[in-house]
């Protein structure tokens, strides 16, 4: 059987059920619509763990006037080479080359800020989740007694929360895909199937005159592989559109725009902001690509049962 005639055949078994060809589709398109959403969700709360695993766990912020040498006291008392991965000590001068570099954008900022309005750091690593508990507690101990310090602020909750978000993303992303896959492979192998059945004389027929097999059954593997791209065509840009759409709204604001290129930037996924084409292009070829593997796999599983 010709190309041509072979989508010839295609297009006629779709139009001739319009209805269970287009429920098909939409469900086909909801399956990889969700699955994406939680594969992505997971993505991004790995990103955000990798992220401030990176960022020192603990920062101890000085009151502006604190002289450096007090500092350094403070960092020689609180490392422990047994405990302790790194302590480093953040000057006026080095906090305002950090905030230049994070807020090099919005020149607004930093026309307002100087050296002498930043405060002073020790930025701190524990080896282990015991010895950041360990870490914390003489750092509370030394809050008590030092005046100079003016705040402490800790990650460990942040990635504890992100990592606990994770796992259940995981567990629920693996349960609901899994189910999600196996109603859209149930459904693409009855439309199918339902296909094959209406068309029985004329498979006999071309049984009879000696027709390749798989001159009979490349139409309905074609069939199932255009309800699996369909689907993930309307899938991708049900997700994509409104996420620019959203992005867009963002960036007329400067506060919101700053926020959202300094989330893009500590998560590592600046590529998506402006329209990227390459990211557009590879996005709709994987879930063009994924649904059109489950429509052949869910044809070929139908072919077999109801041709044979």
């Amino acid at each position: 059987m010709k190309s041509n005639k072979i989508i010839e055949v295609t297009k006629k078994n779709m139009k001739r059920n319009k209805f269970l060809s287009l429920s098909t589709i939409m469900v086909t398109s909801v399956v990889l619509l969700i699955s994406s959403f939680f594969i992505s969700l997971g993505i991004v709360a790995q990103k955000g763990i990798d992220h401030y695993e990176k960022k020192a766990q603990v920062i101890i912020f000085f009151k502006r006037d604190t002289s450096e040498s007090d500092i350094l006291a403070m960092k020689e008392r609180l490392y422990d080479k047994e405990t302790t991965e790194s302590i480093t000590y953040i000057s006026q001068q080095e906090a305002l080359s950090i905030y230049k570099e994070d807020f090099a954008d919005n020149p607004d900022l930093l026309a307002t800020v100087t050296a002498d309005s930043l405060p002073p750091s020790l930025e701190i690593k524990a080896k282990s989740v015991d010895s950041l508990m360990d870490m914390i507690n003489r750092i509370k101990k030394e809050k008590e007694t030092n005046a100079s310090i003016d705040d402490v602020i800790y990650f460990k909750e942040v990635v504890n929360n992100l990592k606990r978000i994770s796992s259940i993303i995981k567990v629920t992303s693996i349960i609901l895909i899994s189910a999600l896959v196996i109603i859209a492979f149930l459904l693409i192998r009855i439309t199918i199937g339902f296909n094959i059945n209406s068309h029985s004389e004329e498979i006999k027929v071309m049984n009879l005159v000696g027709s390749p097999k798989h001159y009979i059954t490349k139409p309905y593997i074609l069939e199932g592989s255009l309800y699996g791209a369909l689907g993930g065509f309307i899938a991708t840009s049900i997700l994509i559109i409104p996420l620019y759409i959203f992005l867009s709204s963002l960036t007329k604001d400067a506060s919101l725009s700053y926020w959202l290129n300094q989330t893009l930037r500590d998560l590592g996924l600046l590529f998506i902001k402006p329209v990227n084409i390459l990211f557009l292009l590879i996005y709709y070829l994987v879930h063009i690509g994924a649904g059109a593997l489950i429509g052949v796999v869910s044809s070929l599983s139908a072919v077999k049962r109801y041709l044979e």
